[in-house]
């Protein structure tokens, strides 16, 4: 099997011409870029990649199609190879598709030069490895995962305890109340340790999470939106959001306040390869206090972790009335099909 190393070096040594074969047919994503920047050819791999049509490539430049933090390491290789200072690279980027989402490639790059040695064009050589970067980032944060969840759990306890007691009138009765609140935090920490084996409720998916930390009284809850079956990647990325959404809430926003309420939506949109999943977490209460602006492990899971695993985007921010977290997904991303 042919690696990008491989590739690249064909490449380097080939005539380029407009009707190779093997070019237009390699499994990975090879494309031809010029020195100013602009991409000059691309194969058929790397268009399906990207989701753009092979005519849209010379319109952009390979910076308008990478991630803004990658783009200062990018230009460097690229300087170090016009000044012969090396012949080639491989590092792991971050590609935006079309449809603004971005994945993770290998990326192997060298420089064609002409016959007199002067510079002719870059030759990269583009492999998506969004899988395994992914499963590398979940076997990471499973580990900083139990950690943070031991802290975590430590301070809700500590709350449940100084907010259930005043309204309890007998030992007996705070007793049955704490552990029912205890067990339902630990059926939630089991359903995301062990994940579900083909597909879940959503809307199930929501209610449990949240009854672990409020009970069964949900009468502060507004839950919206239809009960699709969720893939269990989708239930996995959505349980770490809540868990994280509503511990907060309950220490720090809306359901610390007497008047606080959560509104939670979903909705759907589109046909086809364009169908699009929406999820809402909006936080309601008159005395919202902005957050502190700190980035913890929390933000992490909301920001970047949830989102990757449904190849979506996330966006958090702080209205009057509170905290209100959004995640759009492909549907087929998160949708069990029948």
């Amino acid at each position: 099997m042919a690696t990008p190393r491989n590739e690249l070096e064909r490449e380097l040594q080939g005539s380029h011409s407009d009707n190779d074969p093997t070019f237009e047919n390699a499994a990975v994503g090879i494309a031809h870029v010029a020195l100013n920047g602009r991409w000059l050819r691309v194969n058929k791999a790397l268009a399906e990649m990207l989701g753009y049509s092979a005519d849209q490539f010379p319109e952009k430049s390979f910076l308008s199609v990478t991630h803004p933090d990658d783009h200062d390491v990018d230009l460097e290789f690229a300087n170090q190879l016009l000044r012969g200072e090396i012949e080639q690279y491989a590092r792991e980027k971050r590609y935006r598709r079309s449809d603004g989402t971005y994945i993770w490639a290998s990326l192997t790059a060298g420089l064609k030069r002409d016959a007199e040695g002067r510079p002719d064009l870059f030759i990269s050589v583009i492999e998506d490895i969004s899988d395994r970067k992914l499963a590398e980032i979940e076997k990471a944060y499973l580990i900083e995962e139990l950690a943070h969840r031991s802290r975590n759990l430590l301070t809700v306890f500590s709350s449940l305890i100084s907010l259930l007691a005043p309204s309890c009138d007998s030992v007996p009765e705070f007793e049955e109340r704490l552990l029912n609140r205890v067990h339902a935090i630990s059926l939630s920490n089991d359903q995301l340790l062990l994940g579900e084996k083909d597909a879940a409720s959503l809307t199930g998916l929501v209610h449990s999470q949240i009854r672990a930390f409020l009970g069964q009284d949900l009468s502060r809850v507004t839950v919206t939106g239809p009960d699709l079956r969720i893939s269990a990647r989708c239930a996995q990325a959505l349980s770490l959001a809540l868990y994280e959404l509503t511990s907060n809430a309950f220490k720090h926003g809306a359901l610390k306040a007497p008047d606080g309420r959560i509104a939670v939506t979903w909705t759907t949109s589109g046909t086809g390869e364009d169908a699009q999943f929406l999820f809402e977490w909006r936080e309601i209460s008159a005395a919202a206090q902005a957050p502190s602006g700190r980035r913890g492990f929390g933000t992490t899971v909301l920001e970047t972790m949830s989102p990757m695993s449904v190849r979506g985007r996330a966006e958090r921010t702080f209205e009057a009335e509170g905290i209100v977290w959004t995640l759009e997904a492909p549907f087929s991303a998160v949708v069990v099909q029948a």
